[in-house]
């Protein structure tokens, strides 16, 4: 452990003595002398011993080697005792046998923490023996120590696979390890490290760890988080400017010659897509807002879009019971998805598997290929809405009832359902896929924390009741919950709090669907008065944007306001079907051929 010298003393020039304790026996420490008298500018809750220490490996890792020095000799304390230092230095020197040795005298408390640091050793001795081509070495040591320290068989033959590499390049490559003249050495001290207490040997990089905690608490607590900072900012707490979309700056997009039900930024941030109940698509350029291609053909509403991961492909769900696949470059039309019999509610592309999901208020789940055949169709409830976790390993379906049917993906099983109090009118959720959110037919919106499949939250203050309202998550992590309303406004909340931090007006009739752009850092919103609202955050607009489509004034309002309900005809509420018979049935995913 570090210690610190009990007394001091000099000669009457000087010269260092050797400290003694009370009863005369010399305590010979590194780095002890008399101390001058010291006068502590203030009080701390931290004892100065950790201070210390923290400081003394900070310079020593930064290379400052006579401030390290000097500081030892000041304050009295060692970094690491004389033991821990040896090890230390064995490992970075690859000193093996005398590493082994010095584990039984570094203080590891129990035999199963002895043995498993042994293993850590001598797994890198046996790679290290193999990338200087002693073969009959490595092979002794995976043989009559390695295989005598774990049980693990898969890990035992993958180190046994690595004897087969022809070269010490093949070898690095395979075992994904940057050899004894990289940092494998500093990876191995540092997983030993976890054995030993850190009272004995400070954890690694520990003043850094503390430094980017701090930051990464105060980022969290703050509810108006929408970029990254500079995290290498260690003068001031972090705080982000206010307002979090400032009223005064909106960019306002009209082309489209009806209600916009759907908008999507692209996954580069290149484009914005939008969908609409005059039958198009619009791609819209981020780069001035202008439009870059309008994409035709389908025969009715257009409900909803998915961008393929690499932003190339677009696919479009209609009330034509279609979806089509689109070319981003050339605006084409690459295919129709005919196989649904009512009106297509959602559509999701599969990661990068080529595949694109989609459901409908036909009770069905089909998975597609991009060539247009169908890989699997399952039968559901009826689909209000569904949406799928990042990982493509959940799929959460909201039926036109009041549950969300939650399955796993990989398998097509049913898993559990949630129940909420009334229809549900869409679904959102969170890119790690711990939290659902759900708008309520009845006004309201919940949020689920699935890990525990129970409500956490509730944000109100939007006007709903008639029209599909399609939420989002937005900001770093997730962190803001925006919805718009049927006033025309959009409401921004924290996610973990609840607490409004943006009301947002600008559009004159519903707001149909939000999207956030993490690229851009600006959100996007569709409503029933043919527009889309570009709100960038507060650091403001992005100076290529032409100044004459940032505007402040009213936008005109439709004559009328068309339920952009899924498949429902314009004057009309969404149908419900209660087929209590069939509850169990739809439950649960069954395949057909």
């Amino acid at each position: 452990m570090a210690l610190r010298s009990a007394t001091s003393a000099t000669t009457d020039n000087g010269a260092l003595t050797t400290p003694s304790d009370g009863d005369g026996q010399l305590l010979r420490y590194p780095g002890t002398r008399k101390e001058a008298p010291r006068h502590s500018l203030r009080q701390s809750q931290f004892g100065e011993e950790q201070v210390v220490r923290l400081m003394l490996q900070e310079l020593r890792d930064r290379g400052f080697a006579d401030s390290y020095r000097l500081l030892q000799n000041e304050s009295g304390y060692t970094l690491e005792d004389e033991p821990v230092a040896r090890f230390r230095n064995n490992i970075l020197a690859g000193k093996w046998a005398e590493v082994e040795n010095n584990l039984l005298s570094i203080g590891i408390d129990s035999h199963e923490q002895v043995t498993a640091a042994r293993f850590i050793v001598k797994r890198q001795r046996f790679l290290e023996q193999l990338e200087a081509r002693q073969l009959k070495q490595a092979l002794l040591i995976l043989q009559n120590e390695l295989s005598n320290l774990t049980d693990d068989v898969t890990q035992l033959h993958r180190l046994s696979s690595l004897l087969m590499c022809p070269t010490s390049a093949d070898l690095r490559t395979a075992a994904e390890w940057d050899g004894s003249e990289g940092r494998s050495r500093l990876l191995v001290l540092e997983a030993l490290q976890k054995y030993i207490s850190p009272g004995k040997m400070v954890p690694v990089r520990r003043m850094e760890t503390l430094f980017s905690q701090a930051v990464s608490k105060q980022c969290s607590s703050c509810d108006q988080h929408v970029r990254a900072i500079d995290a290498n900012n260690l003068y001031a707490d972090h705080v982000c400017p206010l307002p979090l979309f400032p009223k005064d700056l909106r960019i306002v997009l009209k082309g489209h010659k009806d209600e916009v039900w759907y908008v999507t930024f692209s996954p580069d941030g290149r484009y914005l897509g939008s969908a609409s109940c005059d039958k198009s698509c619009i791609l819209w350029s981020t780069e001035d807002y202008s439009i870059a291609r309008r994409l035709e053909g389908h025969d009715y509403e257009v409900a909803c879009l998915a961008w393929s991961p690499d932003s190339k492909q677009i696919v479009s769900a209609s009330s034509d019971r279609t979806l089509r696949l689109w070319d981003v470059e050339t605006g084409k039309s690459l295919r129709v998805f005919s196989g649904h019999d009512e009106t297509v509610t959602a559509c999701k592309w599969l990661g990068d598997t080529g595949k694109i999901l989609s459901g409908g208020m036909d009770r069905k789940v089909i998975i597609w290929n991009t060539d247009g055949e169908v890989v699997k169709q399952v039968t559901t409830p009826r689909v209000h809405d569904l949406t799928i976790s990042s990982d493509c390993t959940l799929l959460l379906v909201a039926d036109d009832k009041d549950s969300i049917h939650v399955y796993d993906l990989t398998t097509l099983t049913f898993l559990y359902t949630l129940e909420e109090s009334t229809i549900i009118m869409s679904l959102a959720l969170s890119s790690d896929a711990r939290y659902c959110l759900t708008v309520l037919k009845t006004g309201g919106m919940n949020m689920w924390d699935l890990s525990s499949r129970t409500r956490v939250r509730e944000f109100k203050g939007h006007v709903q009741g008639k029209y599909v309202i399609r939420c989002a998550f937005a900001g770093i992590d997730d962190r803001l919950v925006v919805l718009g309303s049927e006033d025309g406004s959009l409401f921004v909340w924290s996610r973990d709090t609840g607490r409004r931090v943006a009301h947002l007006e600008g559009h004159a009739s519903t707001v149909n669907a939000c999207t956030w752009s993490n690229n851009l850092a600006v959100l996007a919103s569709a409503s029933d008065d043919n527009s889309i609202c570009i709100w960038p955050a507060y650091h403001g607009a992005p100076g290529h944007v032409d100044k004459a489509k940032i505007t402040t004034s009213p936008l005109p309002s439709t004559t009328s306001l068309i339920a952009n309900v899924m498949g429902a005809d314009h004057d009309s509420e969404p149908e419900q079907e209660q087929d209590d018979d069939e509850e169990d049935d739809d439950r649960s995913m069954t395949s057909e051929a």
